[in-house]
């Protein structure tokens, strides 16, 4: 029996999966000891809450063994990887416990100081560090927190006020237990509905989808203002599902006009304007209403992973190079052609673009400072964690403000080192072999997309969040799969991977 078969049907994914509940427990308690150790202390029930959350994997594991005939080593994988989320927001919320909320004040209350002075006055005269503390000190914290949420632009929505009011009542241990189990549910329903002819029958109908999805997107614009970027209710981005659907409505609507996308043009002039209009017109349609609708939202992040996702697919159906370097040759043009269009674009969007183009320019003054501070810190953590790392426990990570999401690969560099950094890459490289060879084994057509759909997504946004911390590409503020702290992305990943492992059971039972 091949090792592949052994993680089909045998006894390896079991072990898999205690290794990676091991992995996190050890990880966990290195934390704890150097927590207690350094003074600040982390929390032992948390500790047990995480082991006993990874524990619900064996249990998956044995709800699905009866009838799956796909590949365990997906859910192995996934299970490698939340152990190291688990780990990871373990340590940082352990730091942010102690030293986070004090240093948000801190940092608050010295802006709102230097922001009530007249201007001559900061010109000419600087408040002396005794005073700036007892300033800060008389400054309640009610007061800063208020002003904390309106500068991050955190304040309450009309439209939402009772689903905020229910997550307010609701403590944050419990809103984290219910999205787990939550999201490992899904997993479950959605590997079990792909067994299912007929609902596999109802996906690939992209007209449906497609109305679907369009109906979310203006129902969430809606209900979440615009300049949030979309997010509502604790920061939550529930547009997310759009992922899902527009995947589902891509790979039906590719399936059904493959042979008009294949089809070599009619030389005649009238058939062959209508050759292009039939399944590239609908096509670009619903390409560019996401696109704007995120544009809208000032989420080039998403604008960027449905682009590339658009892409990959659009290839792997025609198996054309053409559209393969095109997307890219696009995507770098549009690159350059930001950087040329100041007046049109959010202010966020060319900080980022000119910060990745030339983080070094001249001067390097406060100004400058304060607008590199975050991806600054970020490079310091990845210098800092050397080839083996600090330490789990030893590092800094608080200095990046959000680290808990956007920055939190820096955050493993700096305590894991470049060798953790490896680990974790090649966890994610692995996850994405394995969705290949579900495209690999797969013969229909919209089956075979929606594979390629699903393990891109998680590809591109791995991609695009690690290629941000080390400068690759510009930021984005995209999350990091199964470790970035974010309910919505978390729910989407596993519902992705649910998608992932039954088709891998539809191609096992076609095998069988």
């Amino acid at each position: 029996m091949t090792k592949i078969n052994k993680f089909k049907s045998g006894k390896s994914p079991f072990y898999g999966i205690l290794a990676a509940i091991l992995v996190t427990i050890i990880g966990m308690l290195s934390v704890y000891i150097a927590g207690n150790a350094r003074g600040y202390d982390p929390s032992l029930i948390v500790l047990v809450r995480n082991a006993l959350l990874m524990c619900v994997f064996l249990i998956i594991y044995y709800l699905l063994k009866p009838n799956y005939k796909g590949d365990f080593s997906i859910l192995v994988i996934v299970a490698f990887l939340t152990g190291i989320g688990f780990v990871t927001q373990y340590r940082i919320s352990a730091a942010i416990n102690v030293d986070f909320q004090e240093t948000l004040i801190k940092q608050y209350s010295a802006a709102a100081i230097k922001k009530m002075q007249p201007d001559s006055l900061t010109a000419t005269t600087t408040l002396n560090d005794s005073t700036e503390t007892d300033l800060i000190r008389e400054r309640s914290l009610d007061s800063i927190q208020k002003e904390a949420k309106q500068l991050l632009k955190l304040e309450k929505f009309k439209l939402n006020e009772l689903i905020r009011e229910f997550f307010e009542n609701v403590p944050g241990w419990s809103r984290f237990i219910i999205s787990f189990l939550i999201a490992l549910f899904s997993l479950i329903y959605f590997v079990k509905k792909c067994s299912s002819d007929r609902f596999m029958d109802s996906l690939s109908k992209p007209f449906f989808w497609v109305t679907v999805t369009i109906f979310l997107l203006f129902v969430f614009v809606v209900l979440s203002e615009v300049k949030t970027r979309g997010r509502f209710v604790y920061q939550m981005t529930p547009w997310e599902a759009f992922k899902i659907t527009i995947i589902i409505f891509l790979a039906g609507f590719l399936s059904k006009y493959k042979e008009d996308f294949l089809r070599r043009k009619p030389k005649i002039r009238g058939q062959r304007i209508k050759s292009l209009l039939i399944p590239w017109g609908p096509f670009i349609l619903i390409w560019f209403i996401p696109q704007l609708l995120f544009v809208l939202l000032k989420d080039f992040g998403q604008v960027i992973i449905y682009g590339g996702l658009v892409v990959v697919m659009i290839f792997v159906l025609t198996r054309r190079y053409i559209y393969l370097f095109g997307g890219i040759a696009v995507t770098v043009f549009t690159s350059k052609l930001i950087l040329l269009s100041e007046s049109f674009l959010p202010a966020h969007v060319m900080q980022r673009f000119k910060l990745w183009s030339d983080i070094w320019v001249l001067p390097h003054n406060e100004a400058w400072w304060n607008n590199v501070y975050q991806i600054m810190n970020s490079f310091f953590a990845l210098n800092a964690g050397g080839v083996t790392g600090s330490g789990l426990g030893l590092g800094y990570p608080t200095n990046i403000p959000l680290v808990v999401s956007d920055f939190v690969y820096s955050a493993i560099c700096e305590e894991l080192g470049f060798l953790g950094a490896i680990v974790l890459v090649f966890a994610y490289l692995v996850l994405f072999l394995l969705g290949m060879r579900i495209v690999a084994e797969t013969d229909n057509d919209f089956e075979k997309l929606l594979a390629v759909g699903f393990t891109t997504m998680l590809a591109i946004q791995v991609f695009v969040n690690i290629g941000g911390v080390i400068k690759l590409i510009p930021l984005t503020g995209i999350t990091l799969p199964f470790i970035s702290r974010g309910g919505f992305s978390f729910l989407i990943s596993f519902i992705i991977i649910g998608f992932l492992m039954g088709l891998s059971h539809r191609n096992g039972k076609r095998i069988s």
